[in-house]
């Protein structure tokens, strides 16, 4: 099993970071409805990265990712900078996992990745519909993060139905360059 202290630091805060900033990503990439998306866009992330970091229990190494991005929220503010272009991160985030992880903790970490983006896109209606009740969201997400994160296998599976088109070119761009290295 993998640790995060197998990694060097730079390291560390790439694949640390690039849960956070995929998720910043993907809400930059929409943003006509203003501050009231911005902010369900941020709580579901948070969430998101909360659920995945008590109950994923398919990687250890992704379920501590996921408890240091939440441990380095004094960081998220200079994480959501400069997100515009994170293609390049994701691939370079998947080479050095590579080198040092196993083949199931490389898949658990994009498939991380990928639910979180799914996440912040879904987290409020773009299209004028009125947005889900948190408890809905949040059974939802809970379901999705326990009964299918680690069953993701369709090139659709993070496509919701009820996300704008440039959320989902995101996620979209996100996935290629994620499944590039891996």
């Amino acid at each position: 099993m993998t640790q995060l202290s197998s990694f060097s630091d730079d390291d560390i805060e790439l694949i640390v970071s690039l849960p956070y900033r995929v998720g910043m990503h993907v809400s930059f990439s929409e943003d006509e409805e203003g501050e009231q998306d911005d902010e369900r866009e941020m709580r579901a992330l948070e969430s998101c990265i909360k659920e995945i970091a008590k109950l994923y229990e398919g990687s250890e190494l992704t379920k501590e990712i996921a408890l240091e991005v939440l441990r380095s929220r004094d960081k998220w503010e200079s994480w959501s900078q400069g997100v515009f272009n994170i293609e390049p991160q994701c691939e370079k985030a998947v080479l050095v996992l590579k080198a040092q992880a196993s083949e199931a903790e490389v898949k658990s970490y994009i498939k991380m990745i990928l639910e979180i983006a799914s996440a912040v896109a879904q987290a409020y209606g773009e299209f004028g519909e009125e947005p889900a009740p948190e408890k809905g969201f949040f059974g939802k997400a809970l379901s999705r993060i326990v009964g299918e994160f680690s069953g993701l296998s369709s090139e659709d599976a993070n496509h919701p139905m009820n996300v704008s088109a440039a959320e989902d070119s995101a996620i979209s761009s996100i996935a290629v360059a994620l499944r590039k290295n891996a």
